[in-house]
């Protein structure tokens, strides 16, 4: 009942448990002797002490009980109990009360409860004195046995005992638990402390008061270790416990490619990048080591820049005209030892690579554009919505714009820019009239359409088709167009958003015209006369010389003022060329076949021959033309130049057969 009683002294005290005033026990055995007075005896009550059941220890409180009893056993009320220590060097009396310990608030030796503090170990008594209304006592002699305390035990646990620590995530706080024999928190009262690890690739940062430890990891492999903390206690023992650790497989990244595959044109170079992407929790991405390879047959293709970062670039000898696949390979090492690769298919098709087929598959309309990287393909057969597609590098799909064309266009152009990035697709959406509309898209096709107004042809009698160029301002921000008439001796250049300019009468017909970049125009009409309209001025006319009849007329697409080269095919004297205004025409390629297209383009003319399986390319260094095979000895119909940044030609021709194939230069 009460904590620190002796069973020793309990044993001792139940013989002292009620005293009886000494007349009461003469009394009792028929003593001659007259009876004390009333206020030392109290013959039939006894005083009884309740000591509780547990040892009395150094340091620890007994509360004891009074209980004064009749002799019909019942408790006696009224008395006052007081009380006092024999020896208040080994216990004294800390306060008294008529109420309950819990209850109490006075301060004095005086009450039911009593509470002792053992101060020392030693032998005292307690005496309890019960006191009556009418004076008369009784009292009650605790005798205790105040040990020496009990030398204190200590328990030390890690919590957590297990736990998983994850490489590269926030370290995780263990803490030491410190439970002492009297149930108090012991962690205070150890020193001397230390933690470890069993194995290297996990490590403990103790806190400053040494209780706690953060545990990290910087091994990525599968793993397991222990992590041991120990302590001395204030008798020197030294105690130790254990938490168990575990650290997962981290994920190697994975390797993904900019493109599914990558194709190298003869004579040329191509890059990809791999992305390797590591899984949460792990950064091994950065850390990697990467090597790239080619696995072939043969020597045609070759690691020629970066072969060590996330990108490289693969070359292909110019040698190499036909057909041929390789793989390319790029292996990531890891500072853990491990390895993992990706492979990704390299694709030659030699000089000519095919498209897809046209989505519409028997189109009346097919209009071609093609510069240093693109190609442009519109489709149309007047009875469902037209197609337009771009394609990319090889192994892209083409990309269309958003919005359907009406099914009544009637041909696209590029109007190229210096920049590759500010070109524009622009498509005739209905048929010649006196104002024709059209339509433009940026080059990627990826944004809306700005439809426009242009001059046509219908206000005169003889004609209601146009020929049309067009190319970007200088500024990069609008389009300029020229247009001429056919069998009509009438031409202009016009910019988006403005009027005609130039629109006159001229001596004979126009065969090919160029707007500039700046504003004007350059033409050639039929009789080899160069035409050039400024941008203030009105039309320039430079005649020289009579000449045979043109057949075809080409001004060269990179034309930027009145002094560009001109170009015409005559069937008397092949393809000619005219350098510049008052300079005579020189035959570039003498006895040309019967050509049905005549395309002038930086460092190049081109000839496409009726019914020739290919095509006429003459460089303007003066070189000896070539004829170009067309692929699988099938006539062309339609083509397109133009030149990469590398200066090297590309062609887009269409086929009798209705395929289209391009023709990048080795």
């Amino acid at each position: 009942m009460f904590q620190g009683f002796h069973a020793g002294a309990r044993s001792r005290a139940a013989g002292l448990l009620s005293l009886v005033f000494a007349a009461g026990l003469l009394s009792a055995c028929g003593s001659d002797e007259a009876p004390s007075s009333p206020a030392t005896q109290t013959p039939s009550s006894r005083l009884v002490v309740d000591t509780g059941t547990a040892a009395p220890a150094q340091g620890g409180t007994l509360t004891l009980k009074a209980t004064l009893l009749g002799a019909d056993g019942l408790e006696v009320k009224g008395a006052r109990f007081a009380w006092s220590s024999s020896n208040e060097a080994v216990a004294v009396i800390v306060s008294a009360s008529d109420q309950a310990p819990a209850a109490a608030s006075m301060m004095q030796p005086v009450g039911t409860y009593a509470s002792v503090r053992m101060l020392a170990p030693g032998e005292v008594d307690i005496v309890a004195t019960a006191t009556l209304p009418d004076g008369s006592q009784a009292t009650s002699t605790t005798h205790l046995a105040v040990q020496a305390p009990a030398a204190k035990t200590y328990a030390l646990t890690l919590s957590p005992s297990t736990l998983t620590v994850n490489y590269s995530a926030a370290p995780q706080v263990v803490t030491a638990v410190v439970r002492r024999s009297d149930g108090v928190d012991g962690a205070a009262d150890l020193t001397d402390w230390s933690w470890a690890v069993d194995n290297a690739t996990f490590a403990a940062a103790p806190a400053a008061d040494s209780h706690s430890a953060q545990v990290s990891t910087t091994g990525t492999l599968a793993g397991m270790g222990q992590l041991t903390a120990c302590a001395s206690t204030p008798a020197g023992d030294r105690l130790c416990a254990n938490a168990a650790l575990a650290r997962p497989l981290v994920a190697l990244p994975s390797i993904a490619f900019s493109a599914p595959s990558l194709n190298v044109k003869p004579g040329r170079t191509g890059t990809v990048t791999a992305t390797l992407t590591d899984g949460p929790g792990a950064d091994l991405a950065g850390r990697a080591t990467l090597a790239w390879s080619i696995q072939q047959s043969g020597t045609a293709a070759s690691i020629v820049g970066m072969p060590t970062s996330t990108s490289v670039t693969i070359g292909l000898d110019a040698a190499q005209t036909g057909t041929y696949a390789a793989t390319l390979t790029l292996t990531a090492t890891y500072p853990d030892g491990r390895t993992n690769s990706s492979t990704l298919p390299l694709t030659f098709p030699g000089v000519w690579s095919r498209l897809p087929d046209a989505p519409i598959a028997n189109p009346s309309v097919v209009s071609l554009a093609i510069d240093g990287t693109r190609v442009w393909r519109l489709t149309a057969d007047g009875s469902q919505p037209a197609r337009l597609e771009r394609f990319g590098v090889a192994g892209d799909g083409p990309v269309e714009p958003a919005t359907a064309l009406p099914a009544a266009v009637q041909g696209m152009w590029l109007a190229a820019d210096t920049d590759p990035a500010n070109s524009a697709v622009v498509v005739q959406l209905g048929a010649d009239g006196a104002s024709v509309p059209f339509g433009s898209f940026d080059a990627e096709l990826a944004g809306a359409r700005a439809d426009f107004s242009l001059v046509g042809c219908a206000q005169y009698a003889a004609s209601t088709t146009a020929g049309r160029a067009f190319v970007r301002a200088t500024d990069g921000t609008g389009i300029v167009s020229a247009g001429w008439c056919a069998n009509e001796r009438r031409w202009w250049w016009q910019p988006v958003g403005g009027g005609a300019r130039g629109n006159v009468l001229i001596s004979t017909p126009i065969i090919d015209a160029r707007p500039l970049p700046a504003g004007g125009g350059l033409a050639i009409q039929s009789n080899g006369t160069r035409d050039f309209l400024g941008v203030e001025a009105g039309t320039e006319f430079m005649t020289l010389g009579d000449l045979a009849p043109l057949g075809l007329g080409a001004v060269s697409s990179g034309a930027t003022d009145a002094n560009a080269p001109i170009y015409g095919y005559a069937s008397g004297n092949g393809i000619v060329v005219n350098s510049g205004p008052s300079q005579p025409y020189v035959t570039r390629v003498p006895s040309a076949p019967p050509l049905v297209k005549l395309s002038a383009i930086p460092q190049f003319v081109l000839g496409l021959p009726a019914s020739w399986s290919a095509i006429i390319v003459a460089n303007t260094d003066g070189s000896t033309p070539l004829m170009l095979a067309l692929p699988g000895n099938a006539f062309g119909l339609d083509f397109a130049g133009a030149v990469d940044a590398n200066g090297k030609l590309r062609i887009a021709v269409r086929l009798a057969d209705g395929s289209v194939w391009v023709y990048d230069q080795p």
